[in-house]
């Protein structure tokens, strides 16, 4: 039963690693986003957020 078993840590330290590399790369990613609010209302007023999303490089 040794077979089973063959080659799982090296599953393992892969999927850490890739894991790893998948967060920093997605965080570098949602970091650059800019998003731009404006908002205008008065006193006890309903509120509508208008905004958009920029990619700055």
């Amino acid at each position: 039963m040794e077979w089973v078993f063959d080659g799982i840590g090296t599953a393992i330290v892969s999927l850490i690693i890739g894991l790893f590399i998948g967060g920093t790369a997605g965080y570098k990613i949602g970091i650059k986003q800019a998003v731009k609010q404006r908002q205008t209302a008065g006193d006890n007023a309903s509120q509508i957020q208008i905004g958009g999303i920029n990619n700055v490089r």
